[in-house]
């Protein structure tokens, strides 16, 4: 095996493993994100039924536009 051949297999295992590790990464943040905007939504649901609009805090809670 020569040197060339062994440098490009191990860059080729290298690839791959930093493409599984980045794949894994953003996955990760994404879920981070959809959790943050989930707990934003339901502390503005709060807010607005606490202050009396309940109609407003259930659209909010429901996606409705």
């Amino acid at each position: 095996m020569t040197v060339a051949t062994m440098k490009s297999n191990t860059w080729t295992y290298t690839c791959k493993l930093c493409s599984v590790i980045s794949k894994a990464l953003t996955v990760a943040f994404m879920a981070i994100v959809a959790f943050g905007e989930s707990a934003g939504r339901a502390r503005a649901a709060n807010e607005l039924y606490r202050q009396g609009y309940i109609e407003e805090a259930k659209a909010l809670m429901l996606d409705q536009r």
